[in-house]
């Protein structure tokens, strides 16, 4: 699935920008971690263990990052920084993100699906 899921992402960076990045160098980092800790868990609210459940592995929780371990765990405060930071055409979209719950993962969902059906389109 993660393969599944670099391949996808890195498609859609490469369709957003001339400058390329080499895909190889990146791997694919969860927005919203695989385990959840006390400030995720607030900033998804009362149903987090459902969320969680629910869109841990879908797209609009996925990216690319050359930083995954500088990333980990971490609350999605530092996690921001690095992300608005990053060099990736992808990761652009965090820079109009403030917080981080369903509705935010929905939404960034739709925006990778319109962005690849530009690329793949019918």
């Amino acid at each position: 699935m993660i393969d599944r899921a670099k391949l996808l992402l890195g498609t859609i960076e490469a369709s957003l920008t001339k400058e390329q990045v080499n895909p190889k160098d990146l791997t694919v980092e969860h927005v919203m971690p695989q385990k959840l800790k006390k400030e995720w868990q607030e900033m998804l609210g009362k149903n987090h263990g459902t969320i969680h459940k629910k869109l841990l592995h879908t797209l609009g929780n996925l990216t690319l990052t050359g930083y995954n371990s500088e990333l980990s765990n971490k609350p999605f405060e530092e996690k921001l920084r690095l992300l608005r930071a990053s060099n990736l055409t992808l990761n652009q979209y965090f820079q109009k993100v403030d917080v981080w719950n369903e509705e935010a993962i929905i939404s960034r969902a739709k925006y990778l699906t319109e962005r690849a059906v530009k690329v793949w389109p019918r």
